[in-house]
């Protein structure tokens, strides 16, 4: 069995608290929220401002209008939106309707959006109104998958080649105060799937991730001890909202009964630092460096507030985080652990500065490494990162049903790591992401961490392409951005890879790049690196 590591202060579960007859639900955590918070806490985007009362109230409308439509329990609803507090309302709208939340960036180019339709087969749409204008391009995947209904936030446009399809306006529906005889259902169960997220497709082809409103909870419940919210504290997320480390903070921050302050990028957001004075700031790397390069002012600032940063998606570099703790030395810097289909840990520096050892993780989950048979490695070895217990997943989403359930053995996550002779974990990148060069394995990781130490290295990415000298099959590539205003040579990266590493691990090509491919949330995409 996997060792279990350090779990967050003991606390009663809000799971603990239901009964088989009204079990806890997603939506019952809006409501609490706004019960318990009055007109304290709520959310805020920009000029608007919602107590978590009217947006427990835009929801019911919204669930109701959902039922009007023809959304029925376990009827999957695909969400579209900006970062708006509409896209809050949006699933917990949803979940009032028993129906199954699958969001999605705006960004997403039609034909994306097309696929993912066709897999989820939804019973109808939320989409802004930019996203609505593009619709047409994928008119045969709606009316083929069965999309019954669209609702468009701001002014929808005319749909003039969607006649089957039901076009209606969202504000007008969350603004609307006529009394609806529409009544939402009051039983559902908490193992009832939520949501499915896609991934980003950076490791493999994108798949449906399902999660149950127990396993959301659990997320949020650990994240909400761990970082030890009370009503006081307020989060700046310049994040997209669809994202898995968004959302389990939001409801986090909903479990506290504390505010959530909503903007569109890394501008925004720091701007909201000195207008609002938060007490913690949720970060992807590529954010991080933007305020740390041409902000830093802002962030000495804002030390006196901020009680967190929290900084995930990706990997960031000991040397950014060195940075980042030089200017808010008295504000923790946070580093979590996870994926989309669990996100239940957060990482402490391990070997080398490297923020990679896995070092605490949520009760009643634990964490080992296996061999590919499946059986436990021994102190010192290297194998595949294997998680086990609550906040996992309920399995994957493909062509409309649930498909491959998690096993009873847990999730196997597609991570390599050791595990040392305390039984600590230490995380070393992607098993699909080891290179085999001239028959021995590469982690390209290793590498990355090289090249960064450089000091005229901002990142660096490593993966494995064609032999210019055509001898070998697969020799590594190493593409890296170089610091503002360093002169990078590359006979003096090379030798400085040299001085670190064993031959074989040493680049066949360095190639400059002003920066690298990545997703929406920060991930690098090295697929468009060869």
């Amino acid at each position: 069995m996997p060792a279990k590591l350090n779990s967050a202060p003991e606390v009663t579960s809000i799971l603990e608290t239901g009964t088989e007859d009204w079990p806890v639900l997603l939506p019952d955590l809006l409501h609490s929220a706004a019960r318990q918070s009055g007109g304290s806490g709520g959310a805020v985007c920009g000029t608007d401002r919602r107590t978590y009362a009217e947006i427990d109230l835009w929801s019911e409308r919204l669930g109701r209008a959902l039922i009007r439509c023809g959304v029925r329990p376990g009827d999957r609803v695909v969400t579209v939106l900006p970062n708006c507090l509409e896209f809050l309302t949006a699933a917990f709208g949803v979940w009032k309707a028993r129906g199954v939340f699958v969001p999605e960036y705006t960004g997403i180019p039609p034909v994306t959006l097309g696929r993912i339709l066709a897999d989820a087969r939804p019973t109808a749409l939320i989409v802004d109104r930019s996203v609505a204008e593009r619709l047409e391009e994928i008119r045969d995947v709606l009316v083929g998958v069965g999309v019954r209904t669209i609702l468009v936030r701001e002014r929808p446009p005319e749909l003039s080649a969607i006649h089957s399809i039901a076009v209606e306006s969202l504000d007008a529906i969350l603004e609307s105060d006529e009394e609806s005889e529409i009544s939402l259902p009051t039983k559902g169960s908490r193992h009832d799937i939520a949501s499915i997220t896609y991934t980003s497709g950076s490791t493999g082809t994108p798949k449906g991730v399902m999660h149950s409103h127990e396993s959301w909870l659990a997320a949020a419940e650990f994240t909400r001890d761990f970082l030890r919210l009370s009503e006081h504290d307020a989060v700046v997320i310049p994040l997209p909202l669809h994202h898995a480390l968004t959302f389990r903070h939001i409801l986090a921050y909903l479990l506290a009964q504390a505010s959530i302050v909503i903007t569109a990028d890394i501008y925004q957001a720091l701007k909201s630092l000195r207008e609002l004075r938060p007490t913690a700031l949720l970060l992807v790397p590529a954010a991080c460096h933007i305020a740390i390069d041409h902000f830093a002012s802002v962030l000495r600032e804002a030390m006196s507030h901020l009680r967190y940063v929290e900084i995930g998606s990706a990997a960031t570099t000991p040397e950014r985080l060195r940075q980042l703790r030089d200017l808010l030395p008295r504000t923790a810097i946070h580093v979590p652990y996870g994926l989309t289909e669990a996100r239940v840990a957060y990482l402490r520096p391990g070997r080398g500065g490297l923020c990679n050892r896995i070092n605490c993780t949520s009760p009643g989950l634990s964490v080992g490494i296996v061999h590919p048979d499946g059986s436990p490695v021994a102190p010192g070895e290297t194998g595949e990162i294997l998680i086990q217990g609550r906040g996992l997943m309920v399995g994957y989403w493909a062509e409309g049903r649930p498909e491959d359930p998690l096993p009873a053995r847990g999730f196997r996550t597609g991570d390599v790591g050791r595990l040392d002779y305390n039984g600590d974990v230490d995380l070393l990148g992607r098993l699909d992401e080891v290179l085999k060069i001239g028959g021995r394995k590469v982690n390209p990781a290793e590498l990355e961490l090289v090249l960064t130490r450089h000091p005229d290295v901002r990142e660096a990415a490593v993966v494995g392409g064609p032999d210019p000298n055509n001898i070998l099959e697969n020799v590594l590539h190493a593409f890296v951005v170089p610091r503002r205003d360093a002169t990078l040579r590359l006979a003096d990266l090379m030798a400085h890879c040299r001085h670190q590493l064993e031959s074989y691990k040493v680049p066949v090509q360095i190639h400059i790049r002003p920066s690298l491919p990545k997703s929406s949330v920060g991930k690098l995409l090295r697929s468009l690196l060869v």
